[in-house]
């Protein structure tokens, strides 16, 4: 019996079906050889090394206080956490002082400011700022300050106690607060305004920037 030769039709049938073939099993080949991966790259843990993350993606912190985030290790050099603003302006109570109060909270802690009158005499009003930030945590947080020009003032403010400053005059402050590296900064100004008079008033304002560490 002879066989016939396929006609043209079938013959590209034939080859198309072949070609088909072919691409899904090197589709499939592909599809386990990327699987897991991003655009073509691995994911790893938060937890792992920055050595380990090289040329790949890192997946943010799955539980914790940190949740959804990107561990700070990942980030060298790059702006990060969360800022928020803050302000106080207050007059000045002649010969006292005005009630304690609280002008920026942080996960390490809160930061207040009251403002007085250093001078006795009756009507004539000379105001001092006093910032003070509280330790809420029951770990030491380290403190790093400087008010203005002034020489820097570093140490340690134990669980449940206070650190504070009193700025007589209108100048900036910068105060760094560290806790098992998690870090909260303190960027501001105090203004004081009336000075000599019977109407002098204490203004603060500033930024607060809390960012925090995943190990």
């Amino acid at each position: 019996m002879k066989i016939k030769a396929p006609s043209p039709a079938m013959g590209v049938a034939l080859l198309a079906l072949g070609m088909a073939s072919t691409g899904s099993a090197f589709a499939a080949a592909s599809y386990v050889a990327n699987a897991g991966k991003v655009d073509g790259r691995d994911a790893v843990s938060s937890q792992t090394s920055t050595s380990n993350a090289a040329g790949k993606l890192v997946a943010t912190a799955g539980s914790g206080p940190l949740k959804g985030q990107i561990p700070a290790k990942f980030l060298g050099g790059v702006m990060q956490g969360d800022a928020d603003a803050f302000g106080h302006y207050v007059p000045v109570p002649d010969n006292a002082g005005d009630v304690l109060t609280p002008i920026a909270s942080t996960s390490l802690g809160t930061l207040s400011v009251t403002c007085a009158d250093q001078n006795a005499k009756a009507g004539v009003e000379d105001p001092v700022t006093r910032l003070v930030f509280a330790n809420t945590t029951a770990v030491p947080v380290d403190i790093a300050r400087t008010v203005g020009n002034g020489e820097p003032y570093v140490g340690l403010v134990q669980p449940n106690t206070t650190a504070q400053v009193n700025i007589g005059g209108s100048t900036t402050f910068h105060f760094i607060l560290q806790q098992q590296g998690h870090d909260v900064v303190f960027d501001g100004v105090v203004r004081q305004d009336g000075r000599g008079t019977a109407d002098a008033s204490c203004l603060a304002y500033g930024t607060t920037q809390e960012v925090p560490n995943v190990r």
